[in-house]
């Protein structure tokens, strides 16, 4: 039998075994989305239900189940198969009962002879790997009542843990992806230690999604006046997943005592458990923190398929665990909410009552379309006279996602009351509104890509082509970053905005970096207008249709995966595709299948022409970033090691440089008046070579230095395993160097035989690289290294934009070809 054929023989036997455990109405009636899959409700819970928690009937919760009596790390056993079989007859809980609930104010004091120990827990997490200034304000004021101990997920540059050196206990970054509780789970078994831990009255658990908008003097001395065995801000009834159903949520707060003494047993027959405390900021006492299931529930936390079920498993089920426990809860704030209470309206009641925290999430995402945050400041002024709001706002401003930002201060009221949504035009709805606008040839449409929210290199080289040009209207459409760009009838809007939808609909001429589905998140017509794939730059590692595994047989599952890559309206090719050379054109049509042959342009890669420009023409922020990199270097020959996307173990695993190699590479830097520069993958957070490099680089990464191209004009030799950068780098005539120390692993996902197609020596092992390095900053191309090169890119030097301009004007996207000035 095939291993389809075993696990679909094993669903067949547990089916049966539960069938009767299976309430088809209730599970129906708490998941109506399941009708439309198709599937029965017995079905469908053994093969999805019990995995996303879903109850199958009133009296058995599933995560209670597994994480009491199953090992919560392990997804293999299906609860409700394990009760039927072995569980019920051992006589094991399905639940917790409501009478297993403790009321409010009963628990443990803490000593009021002495001053509270006290341990902070602190998950910190930052887009761009920085400790921000608000949090750094936030660890400063914990640290006045505790002992703090940060952890970051993901790499942590020296000078970012500097900054809260001497206000925490210990401060690390290490990329784990497992959110919050990721880092409060290795806080507490591995960093700190329970051992440890044991010697604290009190040990809290706190993450920086909040603004402190005043001391936390107030709160810690109320609580610590309280009898409890764990406590949190606030305690919330109902989550967005039943925000629609008036029978599990709440519309007014009443007193949380009297909510767990009357409904607890009414939260557990829900099919959805959905009270829960903040898990943003919780303080756990000693009965919690020796309890073994307390314990092994932390210990067991790891990174899962989806939010979701780290809210469920973790940020509810901690709760729902503790109540069930019997461990005594209490909250600062007295009374139980509706939903979350810190994304609506009731968050500026609360803080006026003394809250001490805003989120900054309710702010720019405004999942509950809270009309007005656009004046968030005044009214929080308002009500916390001394919050620091232009700290706030500069940290919203870097951090927040741009386009949400603005779609939450675009929501508003009309005449009537009535909340107005900003509507965007999506799917269908998208397509029949495309197929009856006219669009415009003078309104040309660059796209941010989709995975980095950047403007692609290309694009912004032919933008900056036509920046100055009146009579034509570029609009750039944005995701989560910021972009501020200067020019002629130059407009800036989100992707996901009226504004943006509007402009996409009547642009004639769109550029995107790859798939337009996935860039433009819109069924975009191309018979009516020209779409140009701008590509990233010159490959060496296969990418989209190339890099996935054979397509399924005829009618299975994922068989017109690839049609959706670049075709997502079958018969609407593409304007064009634009690559550097025949041998550029076979990789592209490779990994962009179904793109044709006639689909590409020939016309080389834009942004070279930022390598070969003079350093006056260059754009403005380039140019900053140039001068920016060659102060770092200080004269010095920039080897420039850009690898790719790597892991600490596993098939993607980093070289494992020793310490005298690291030696040897020091010293290679004094004899040759060098120095290593370091640019990971973008969107790295484990940068495991900046990890061992350590201070012998300096850090070239793409949060500081967002152009390739400005880091290249920069570098005398560039250092990679099989990142195109070094391709691109290639065309300029400097040395480039392959370390490829994994190439036997590594080959299957690369587009060239590297050892016959590399315009460089390839290196498999130390000793060969340290060889190479002596001679390569010196020596003269080799012929077979000229040729590479020369088969790379059929138009070495400017003239790229000039060739991409030429194309439109024959595709009737502009009467005549402006000049390219800017580069």
């Amino acid at each position: 039998m095939t291993t389809h054929e075993v696990d679909e023989e094993r669903l067949r036997r547990e089916m049966a075994l539960v069938t009767d455990l299976v309430d088809e109405t209730f599970y129906l009636r708490g998941n109506p989305s399941v009708e439309a899959t198709g599937l029965s409700a017995l079905e469908h819970f053994c093969r999805i239900g019990w995995r996303e928690l879903r109850k199958p009937n009133p009296d058995f919760d599933v995560w209670w189940y597994w994480s009491v009596h199953l090992d919560p790390a392990d997804d293999a056993v299906n609860p409700l198969v394990h009760w039927a079989s072995e569980g019920r007859e051992a006589g094991l809980s399905t639940r917790p009962t409501g009478a297993d609930v403790r009321p409010v104010g009963s628990g443990t004091s803490l000593p009021r002879d002495r001053p509270v120990r006290r341990a902070v827990l602190f998950a910190g997490f930052d887009v761009d790997g920085e400790v921000d200034e608000s949090v750094v304000a936030l660890l400063r004021d914990l640290s006045r009542h505790g002992d703090v101990f940060y952890l970051f997920d993901g790499y942590l540059a020296p000078r970012e843990l500097d900054k809260i050196r001497d206000i925490t206990v210990g401060a690390w970054g290490i990329r784990h992806g497992a959110y919050d509780f990721g880092s409060y789970a290795m806080l507490a078994r591995e960093l700190v230690g329970w051992d440890r831990l044991a010697g604290y009255d009190e040990v809290l658990f706190v993450n920086d999604s909040c603004f402190a908008v005043r001391p936390l003097d107030e709160l810690f001395a109320e609580m610590d006046a309280r009898d409890c065995d764990w406590w949190g801000l606030q305690a919330t009834k109902g989550i967005i997943d039943v925000r629609d159903d008036p029978f599990r949520s709440l519309s007014e707060p009443v007193a949380l005592a009297t909510a767990l003494r009357e409904h607890a047993e009414d939260f557990e027959r829900e099919s959805i458990y959905n009270f829960h405390v903040g898990s943003y900021f919780l303080a756990f006492r000693r009965p919690v923190l020796d309890d073994p299931l307390f314990r092994r529930l932390m210990d067991s936390v790891a990174p899962q398929a989806g939010k979701r079920l780290v809210v469920h498993k973790y940020e509810i089920g901690l709760t729902h665990l503790l109540l069930g426990r019997g461990h005594a809860l209490d909250t600062f704030m007295a009374d139980l909410y509706p939903y979350h209470p810190l994304f609506s309206d009731w968050a500026f009641v609360m803080i006026g009552r003394g809250f001490p925290l805003l989120k900054r999430y309710f702010i720019y995402q405004n999942h509950y379309n809270v009309p007005g945050l656009v004046r968030w400041k005044e009214r929080l002024l308002e009500v916390a006279p001394g919050a620091d709001v232009e700290q706030f706002e500069r940290t919203l401003v870097r951090t927040a996602p741009d386009d949400r930002l603005k779609r939450s201060f675009a929501i508003t009221t009309d005449a009537a009351g009535d909340v107005v949504v900003p509507e965007v035009l999506r799917g269908p709805q998208f397509r029949r509104v495309d197929k009856s606008t006219v669009k415009r040839p003078d309104l040309w449409v660059f796209a941010v890509d989709g995975g980095t929210h950047r403007l692609p290199d290309n694009s912004r080289a032919i933008l900056e082509a036509v920046r100055d040009d009146p009579t034509i209207t570029k609009v750039v459409l944005t995701r989560s970053r910021r972009v501020e760009l200067a020019g002629a009838n130059v407009v800036v809007e989100p992707l996901l905005s009226p504004a943006g939808r509007d402009h996409l609909l009547r642009a004639g001429t769109v550029f995107v970096r790859a798939s337009m589905r996935n860039t433009l998140a819109a069924p975009v017509q191309t018979d009516q207008r020209a779409v140009v794939m701008v590509r990233d730059g010159l490959q060496l590692e296969r990418a989209g249709r190339a890099a996935e595994a054979p397509a399924p047989p005829e009618g299975r599952p994922g068989a017109d995966r690839g049609e959706r890559l670049v075709h997502p309206i079958p018969g609407h090719p593409l304007a064009g595709i634009l690559v550097a050379s025949d041998v550029d054109r076979l990789a592209t049509l490779a990994t962009h299948w179904p793109a044709r042959f006639e689909d590409t342009w020939s016309t080389g890669i834009p942004a070279h022409d930022f390598l070969w420009a003079d350093t006056d023409a260059l754009p403005d922020d380039l140019a900053a970033q140039v001068a920016a990199v060659e102060a770092e270097v200080r004269g010095r020959r920039l080897l420039l090691f850009a690898p790719t996307q790597r892991t600490l173990a596993g098939e993607r695993a980093a070289y494992r440089f020793t310490d005298a190699e690291i030696d040897r590479l020091r010293a290679w830097c004094e004899r040759h008046d060098a120095v290593i520069g370091l640019r990971e993958a973008a969107g790295d957070l484990v940068r495991p070579y900046a990890q061992q490099l350590g201070d012998l680089a300096l850090d070239l990464s793409r949060t500081r230095y967002a152009s390739d191209h400005a880091v290249l004009r920069a570098t005398h030799a560039v250092l990679t395993d099989y990142s195109g950068l070094a391709l691109d780098h290639a065309t300029t005539g400097r040395p480039v160097i392959a370390f490829a120390h994994d190439l036997d692993v590594a080959a299957g996902r690369l587009l060239y035989d590297l050892e016959h197609f590399f315009p460089g020596p390839v290196c498999r092992d130390f000793d060969s690289l340290e060889a190479e390095l002596e001679t390569v900053l010196d020596r003269p191309l080799s012929r077979r290294e000229q040729r590479v090169r020369e088969m790379l890119v059929d138009h070495p030097g400017h003239g790229n934009v000039d060739r991409v301009m030429a194309h439109l004007v024959e595709e009737g996207a502009m009467a005549s070809s402006p000049r390219s000035d800017a580069v």
